[in-house]
């Protein structure tokens, strides 16, 4: 089976990029199936005025270059480095890839690059998703505590007595979870509604995008993509009676790594005025999605 893996980075990411690569690379070690893997490194004009940064593009070009080759010979590459305004955000690159990709591979797979995720994540996924009783599938591993309560059906439970909080999870030391585990990995139905984080290193089957959920680039750059498609998957599920399931996958922990996010770039890079922000942008794809969402319900 063919699986495509994912990545959006700014040029502030790069470290962190190279944290993910890593990481990359001891996972695919353990898959067998073909892996297509896109990292889209965003150095938009549009964002960024490398004439005037003290840093240029080319530093940030060469280390994602470099950095690529180090998994160029475990998957088929197919990396990009934009400098236009076609691709401006998370959201806009997930349109391009799915549309050039959903008829092409089985399932997707979406990280976000401060992620930290063990070395049998990849292959645990897929491994999951050959299991699927149904086409239409979402995998998502567990998490430790967040913010609120309302996640707790991915947490796993050496996690969920700490209290919920922003400092907490802020302060959480991703890198805790290298560590030995004689734990059984196994898969748990979710029968409330769908719940995960978009990079999350999570799942998502091919059939979703070709059958039931399209991604334009009039929803927007940036925002919640993944509040869209659960809106979406939570209506065709409950609604409509679709045969969609989420697997939890057990004993398989990732993170955000806040607490050892990797930024130094911020003095170096100069960034353009009168641009929308990341707020501005965000609202703009939520009214978008809300309309799309809306107009699915009413035809």
């Amino acid at each position: 089976m063919k699986y495509h893996i994912s990545i959006h980075i700014s040029p502030y990411e790069i470290d962190n990029y190279q944290t993910f690569i890593h990481q990359l690379r001891r996972n695919l070690n353990h898959v067998e199936d073909k892996i297509i893997f896109s990292p889209y490194l965003n150095l938009s004009t549009y964002f960024y005025d490398w004439k005037n940064s003290k840093l240029k593009s080319d530093y940030f070009t060469s280390r994602f270059e470099e950095l690529n080759s180090i998994v160029k010979d475990k998957c088929e590459l197919d990396s990009t480095i934009n400098k236009g305004d076609k691709i401006l955000g998370a959201f806009s690159y997930k349109t391009y890839f799915l549309n050039k990709y959903k008829d092409k591979v089985d399932a997707f797979i979406w990280f976000d690059g401060d992620m930290i995720f063990p070395d049998n994540t990849i292959a645990m996924l897929i491994a999951a998703h050959k299991s699927s009783e149904t086409k239409y599938c979402v995998v998502t591993p567990q998490i430790h505590r967040l913010w609120d309560t309302t996640w707790d059906i991915l947490v796993n439970k050496d996690y969920i007595d700490i209290p919920a909080s922003y400092d907490n999870y802020k302060g959480f030391d991703g890198y805790s979870l290298y560590k030995h585990s004689d734990k059984d990995i196994f898969l748990d139905l979710n029968k409330q509604g769908f719940k995960f984080a978009s990079g999350w290193c999570n799942l998502l089957s091919a059939d979703l995008f070709r059958d039931l959920i399209d991604f334009t680039y009039d929803l927007g750059h940036y925002g919640p993509d993944d509040t869209f498609i659960m809106f979406l998957l939570d209506y065709y599920k409950f609604k409509q009676g679709k045969d969609i399931n989420q697997y939890i996958l057990k004993n398989v922990i990732v993170t955000e790594n806040y607490k050892h996010n990797l930024n130094v770039y911020k003095n170096y890079i100069t960034e353009n005025d009168d641009i929308l922000t990341k707020d501005e942008f965000s609202e703009n794809t939520k009214i978008a999605c809300h309309n799309a969402y809306i107009k699915i319900i009413n035809e």
